[in-house]
């Protein structure tokens, strides 16, 4: 029989995972449920971290914290972070149906660590970190979080609790495309996130992020660099394209073949740069 226990606190979570490091966390269940439900009454235990208050709240001002509890849709949704982070509310609203983001949370979507999943990218080039807690807190940089399909840098005892990032600057600008089979409740076959910093008609700076197109989300840090302080009327974009695809890893798989996924991301990511370089201060920076 499953031990369930359903905490109020996040301190009681967390002196629960001490004594407890074998027991499954559940928050919106849209992941686990479906990998364990012929094995439910099987696990070693539950622990709904559902009830904890402190894990649903969205801070926002230069630094903004989004709490592990948080749904997809309270993101997407969101009337400050559509108008200072359009990109993260794009990828939010293309998880799944409404049904899935209503109950899906943002720190299981990260936790579960899909190479598909639609948050990471996006927070991975606001430079977002996660905090972790334990028996000790800590901060891990996103791009560091991931260590393969379903893997992380998380410990047995830690609960993934906030995400955490810095608000974009006026010069700055983001998008978020997803390449999927269908128009929704799709998981991407592959996509991106570009985060732009325009200077004197200059690319100052870019983060680009890929999804389903390597094991883990993926930093195009090469790329980046070919195209970093080029002028936005001299854009090497179909350099870029050929350097992006050099850098991926996709394999093949049910949402298409690991060369589809290579032809399709250079257009995928083309038009998401010029997005983003389009949305430099469309939004209002009060």
């Amino acid at each position: 029989m499953t031990t369930y226990f359903a905490p109020s606190t996040l301190s009681k979570a967390v002196a629960y995972m001490q004594e407890n490091q074998t027991t499954k966390i559940i928050a919106g269940g849209t992941d686990l449920l479906v990998a364990h439900y012929q094995e439910l009454d099987r696990l070693p235990g539950l622990m709904d971290i559902g009830n904890i208050a402190e894990l649903k709240t969205i801070t926002t001002g230069q630094e903004v914290e989004i709490g592990a509890l948080v749904t997809h849709e309270e993101i997407a949704d969101h009337p400050w972070l559509q108008q200072h982070v359009p990109a993260l509310c794009q990828g939010a609203a293309q998880v799944g149906g409404p049904q899935i983001r209503n109950r899906g949370t943002l720190g299981g979507n990260l936790v579960h660590a899909s190479p598909a999943a639609d948050l990471a990218p996006p927070l991975m080039v606001l430079g977002a970190v996660v905090e972790l807690t334990g028996s000790s807190q800590v901060q891990v940089p996103l791009e560091e979080f991931f260590k393969g399909p379903g893997k992380t840098v998380m410990e047995p005892n830690q609960i993934l609790t906030k995400v955490k990032f810095s608000k974009p600057a006026a010069n700055q600008g983001g998008a978020y495309l997803k390449l999927g089979k269908r128009k929704a409740m799709a998981i991407a076959t592959a996509s991106v996130a570009v985060i732009v910093t325009v200077d004197n008609n200059r690319l100052a700076d870019l983060r680009i992020c890929l999804g389903s197109v390597a094991p883990v989300p993926l930093r195009a840090h090469k790329t980046e660099d070919l195209l970093r302080g080029q002028r936005l009327d001299l854009l090497e974009l179909a350099a870029g394209e050929r350097q992006l695809q050099a850098e991926i890893s996709p394999i093949d798989d049910i949402r298409g073949s690991a060369e589809y996924r290579r032809q399709a991301a250079g257009p995928l990511f083309r038009r998401a740069l010029l997005q983003a370089i389009n949305n430099v201060g469309v939004t209002q920076h009060g």
